[in-house]
């Protein structure tokens, strides 16, 4: 599997401590059936820097546990108002990364969204299920051109109800395009394996396939995902599911 969304450079941000923490973070995605992955930081001013050390570190002890990783930054909304020349996109691709992290839209969002994409770049909403209220928004922001990707953990309940239940009308209407761990650290790891058997239950194995590989793989070529609505969730597996994995 690819993941394109992970917290594993050591010592840049709230994900992996050191490098220590950060191999022990690539040895369990390696358990977990993931090949590759992107690093996406957070964005913060002049990191770029760190972010290539951490990276040159990192990328050889990758290889050894047969992982190859790539750079993108996990951005906030406020930081892509600068030159979108100066943005790092996920591995070298056309695709940002972007946290809007508030339930409604902002103002100046339709402005930007056509300034990057006039600078040929495309925006993946990160983990939209746990701060979206409204299906309405997010039909506005695929309006806007806008891919969503869903955290494994919001599936699989991580999160609470509410974020869990989001996640679910998202996937029923055709608002997940991608699902990645957002990993940071030890306590917060990778579940993807998990996740696609949920997936693959509830939804259907070709829907999971979408979201959990040939979708990632598309990216990686700098193609466009390719949107499914799967059937409505099979409701008596999403009970049992719930019953035995506490939140």
């Amino acid at each position: 599997m690819i993941d394109i969304h992970c917290h594993v450079l050591p010592g840049v941000d709230d994900g992996a401590s050191d490098l220590e923490c950060a191999v022990q973070m690539l040895e369990s995605a390696a358990a977990n059936g993931i090949g590759r992955i992107i690093c996406t930081p957070h964005s913060a001013p002049d990191m770029a820097e760190k972010i290539n050390q951490a990276f040159s570190k990192l990328d050889p002890l990758a290889v050894s546990l047969g992982i190859r990783i790539a750079c993108g930054v996990e951005y906030s909304y406020g930081h892509l108002h600068g030159d979108p020349k100066e943005l790092r996109s996920l591995a070298g691709t056309s695709f940002l990364l972007l946290d809007l992290g508030c339930p409604e839209l902002p103002p100046t969002i339709v402005e930007l969204f056509f300034s990057l994409e006039c600078s040929g770049l495309q925006i993946i909403i990160a983990h939209p299920e746990r701060y979206l209220k409204s299906l309405d928004t997010c039909e506005e922001l695929s309006r806007l051109g806008a891919f969503f990707q869903l955290n494994a953990g919001s599936i699989l309940g991580e999160y609470g109800k509410q974020c869990r239940r989001m996640a679910e009308k998202m996937i029923e209407n055709g608002y997940c395009h991608y699902v990645a761990s957002d990993a940071h650290g030890r306590n917060r790891t990778f579940r993807l394996r998990e996740c696609r058997q949920c997936l693959a239950q509830n939804f259907g194995e070709e829907f999971a396939s979408q979201v959990l590989g040939k979708n990632q793989e598309l990216l990686l070529n700098n193609q466009l995902p390719i949107t499914l609505v799967p059937q409505k969730a099979n409701r008596k597996f999403f009970c049992f599911f719930r019953k035995n994995k506490p939140l």
